[in-house]
């Protein structure tokens, strides 16, 4: 029982880091995009010809702020993935296994894009896994929540994630580029819509134990 007590302890510490690591990079990242947009209306209202002179130099520095913040999320994001299937010890090894691939996967086409593809598409594909084990109800699954829906619905919304990540860094020039942003937008739609009708339902039936 000790034991037990200890895993869950650890376990919901490491999710709790994960979950502050991403808030953080997502905050970044939106102050990054504040700062930047705010910066360009003032240069386009007191700067003339800034458009052709300063805007390319702009871009490429914004880009290059950005990129280790993108970086650490995709890779945060991974992380997030199998840990509902793995324990931590084994969430390691699967983790780095990922980022080796994904490292050799960039070396070999001398691209982070390419290094970062192939990151995603593991996560990909074990988030699928995740979630076709969580429909079908198969005990062992690592969720904050006991409900089935809600964990259906975590489980499409990392996946739609993922996807929406993978059209950022591979498929901007791709004609797959739109039917992707699709699903990502039909993912991250229908396991929004399950998690907070899950909540609602919890909180329905806690009121009506409650009552009773």
């Amino acid at each position: 029982m000790e034991r037990s007590a200890q895993s869950n302890g650890a376990r919901t510490s490491w999710d709790f880091a994960l979950i502050a690591i991403t808030v953080a990079l997502m905050g970044a990242l939106g102050v990054q995009s504040l700062v930047g947009t705010l910066y360009t209306w003032w240069a386009y209202a007191n700067v003339t010809g800034w458009e052709r002179s300063g805007q390319p130099q702009f871009i490429a520095t914004m880009n290059a702020v950005a990129a280790p913040l993108v970086v650490a999320l995709v890779v945060v994001m991974g992380l997030c993935v199998p840990k509902r299937l793995l324990s931590r010890r084994t969430l390691v090894v699967v983790s780095a296994g990922m980022v080796a691939a994904g490292g050799l996967a960039a070396l070999i086409a001398r691209s982070v894009t390419a290094g970062l593809t192939v990151y995603l598409c593991a996560a990909a594909a074990i988030q699928v896994v995740v979630v076709a084990l969580t429909l079908a109800g198969t005990a062992g699954l690592r969720y904050l929540s006991e409900n089935r829906i809600a964990k259906a619905g975590s489980g499409l919304l990392h996946l739609g994630f993922i996807v929406a990540a993978l059209v950022i860094v591979a498929l901007q020039r791709s004609a797959a580029m739109l039917p992707v942003s699709l699903l990502a937008a039909a993912l991250l739609t229908i396991g929004s819509g399950l998690a907070f009708y899950a909540r609602s339902s919890s909180r329905a039936a806690i009121d009506e134990e409650t009552a009773s």
